[in-house]
């Protein structure tokens, strides 16, 4: 019916409520879970996570079970088991708080990519010309 209410988000900021005990972790593997089970179609679906901790990425392989990336257009990419969902993690390389060393290692594991800040608008550019329009 054209309303803004059809309108779904392509980027999504949130921060963890220490309240809760809630970690970055944790509350990724919940967005991405929710993001999962909320789609309704039947194509497959990409969802992008950047997050500027090395250790908060690696916390989240946990969730994106046992198999290892696949690598598609230059990326490295995990299929959500069950599902028809890819999970790409990303460390940004111009974060002040990721150090040189912590870049090497984001590149050498298989479950990583580390990301330019032009790629993430490329990323985000691409999502949203790609959105219905209403």
């Amino acid at each position: 019916d054209g309303s803004s209410d059809d309108i779904k988000p392509s980027l999504l900021l949130v921060v963890p409520n220490p309240q809760k005990e809630e970690t970055h972790s944790n509350m990724i593997e919940q967005i991405v879970n929710d993001f999962n089970s909320n789609s309704e179609t039947e194509f497959n679906r990409n969802t992008f996570v950047i997050h500027s901790s090395l250790e908060v990425l690696k916390q989240c392989k946990l969730f994106l079970g046992d198999d290892a990336p696949i690598l598609s257009q230059g990326l490295r990419k995990c299929i959500l088991p069950h599902t028809n969902m890819a999970v790409t993690l990303f460390l940004p390389e111009w974060a002040d708080n990721v150090h040189p060393s912590q870049q090497n290692d984001g590149e050498m594991d298989p479950w990583l990519n580390l990301v330019r800040e032009e790629q993430v608008l490329e990323l985000i550019s691409a999502r949203v010309i790609g959105a219905p329009m209403v």
